[in-house]
């Protein structure tokens, strides 16, 4: 029996094969049949689901929560809007882990309504949910999209703001050959999703150059550049990021040399070859690769007609731009795979249209489920990695959270300490977040937020208690700046007979009040 998706109610016996359709359509040999739509489509809502509500905390998870709690201009690592949406989250939903990462739906849900406005209007010979059940199941079997459209990072908001500049300016690109003339709201509105990018993630700006790039390039660009409301648009988009310059001028450019200065050069690779090669291999893993292969027709392929033309026109620099410039930096800098996710935006509303058979549908369903159960099982019951040994301990340190700060706290009782300080910035946000307490800081060296929020002169010949463990041990740094420490408490967060990781607590006494932020 063929694999086809029917039946569609309507369909005559005689019409014509959808294989046969233009390439701008999508065919019904694309979408697989309701047998296997209906449990995949329900399988991969459960993984999300699990996602959302049940996998552990991540340490940016926390650290961006924290920004809410500490509304700002900016901040020093990104954009503020992550810091803006989780602070009316917790006033919405709900304070804690749970608040924030319920924003995560509300985004997903924008880009689910662009999905299937593109898909209703690439398969317009179909009849009921098949196709886009299918562009759905395509969307959340790629691991990428399943997992940072689900956690509280600054990057469900750049993929859901990508794809509406993406929708908005696609629209855009399609009224310039209407016969009433191009309508200038699209541009507009595809101008303000791009600020709004912009203002997620620094990435964002790949986007407005993208089209910039479009219009440079192609002979319907160029007609653009005499018409005022292009450069009113970019000039919109440019005035949105206001808030984060004047953050960065009145705090001396922190953002910027961070991110332009300081992070050049920080690599965990020993080659600029290991360095593009792990950016490029999980990027196609966790993209999926037959994903990959349809994001590669679409930026290679022939140009399909009918409305996606529009998307796949400005998408091929979409995708080459960011793409490249993420390939450059791996030649002195370890890039990770996610900062290159505005290179999809373009791509993502139409890219069941790039996909050749029903069979490659089903091959990228299943790797998504295969890879997100693997994966959710990591972060919910059990970090695999330390059954490999090579554990990771950005995982690590989301395991066993409540009972560390009953622990901490304990101790905290017991010894009538002023304040709670951990090494690093990561243990500081995840007991902050799991304690909802706002008054826990990182003492590290590393420049983080707290360089911002704390003031140590404030805390001068107080005692603390400090949470350390062995990526972060900083035992000179803490005898450095307190009079005197001792190790009060060591223990280890045990799973099924694995030792996840191993904490100490130190008793510190007489704070100096000078540094090390």
């Amino acid at each position: 029996m063929t694999d086809f998706a029917q039946p569609y109610p309507d369909a005559v016996e005689d019409e014509r094969p959808a294989r046969t359709a233009p390439t701008g359509a999508i065919g019904a040999d694309i979408v697989p049949a309701r047998r296997f739509l209906y449990p995949a489509f329900a399988a991969l809502v459960v993984l999300k689901l699990v996602n959302v509500f049940l996998a552990v905390p991540l340490a940016d998870e926390g650290y961006y929560w924290l920004w809410g709690k500490f509304p700002d201009w900016s901040y020093y690592d990104h954009p503020p809007l992550g810091g803006w949406v989780n602070g009316a989250a917790s006033a919405i939903f709900g304070d804690g882990l749970l608040g924030i990462r319920l924003a995560t739906l509300v985004s997903f849900a924008a880009t689910m309504a662009v999905l299937a406005w593109w898909t209703r209007r690439l398969t317009p010979a179909m009849r009921g949910p098949d196709a886009l059940l299918a562009a759905a199941c395509v969307w959340l079997a790629s691991p990428w999209l399943m997992n940072f459209q689900s956690i509280a990072f600054h990057d469900h908001l750049l993929i859901c703001f990508g794809v509406l500049a993406a929708h908005f300016l696609g629209l855009f690109v399609l009224s310039m050959d209407a016969a009433e003339g191009p309508r200038f709201r699209w541009l507009y509105a595809g101008c303000v999703a791009v600020g709004l990018a912009g203002l997620s993630k620094y990435s964002g700006v790949f986007i407005g150059l993208s089209f910039a790039a479009w219009t440079i390039a192609t002979p319907k660009g160029r007609g653009l550049l005499k018409s005022p409301h292009l450069w009113a648009g970019g000039a919109l988009a440019v005035a949105m990021q206001a808030p984060v310059i004047y953050w960065n001028e009145v705090n001396n450019w922190p953002s910027f040399q961070y991110n332009l200065h300081d992070r050049i050069g920080d690599t965990h690779h020993a080659t600029a070859a290991e360095r593009i090669f792990s950016f490029s291999k999980n990027y196609v893993l966790l993209f999926s690769p037959v994903l990959f292969v349809a994001l590669m027709r679409f930026v290679f392929g022939r140009r399909v007609d009918g409305p996606a033309a529009a998307l796949q026109g400005i998408g091929r620099f979409g995708f080459a731009i960011p793409t490249v410039v993420f390939l450059a930096l791996g030649f002195s800098t370890s890039v990770l795979y996610y900062w290159n996710v505005v290179s999809l935006v373009f791509f993502l509303p139409v890219a069941l249209l790039f996909m050749r058979s029903a069979m490659e549908v089903r091959l990228h369903v299943f790797w998504g489920i295969a890879f997100s159960a693997m994966a959710l099982f990591n972060s919910t019951f059990f970090p695999l990695t330390l059954i490999t040994g090579r554990s990771v301990s950005d995982f690590n340190i989301s395991h066993g959270l409540p009972e560390i700060a009953a622990i901490v706290e304990e101790e905290e009782q017991r010894l009538g300490a002023d304040m709670v300080l951990t090494t690093d910035y990561r243990t500081a946000s995840l007991l902050a977040l799991t304690t909802k307490r706002t008054d826990i800081a990182s003492l590290g060296e590393r420049e983080d937020m707290w360089d911002f929020w704390w003031d140590p002169s404030l805390h001068k010949g107080e005692d603390a208690v400090v949470l350390a463990y062995d990526r972060f041990p900083e035992t000179e740094l803490i005898d450095k700046v307190f009079g005197r420490t001792e190790v009060i408490r060591e223990f280890t967060i045990v799973r099924h007979g694995y030792e996840i990781q191993r904490y100490w607590l130190v008793h510190a006494e007489n704070y100096s009040g000078e540094g090390p932020q």
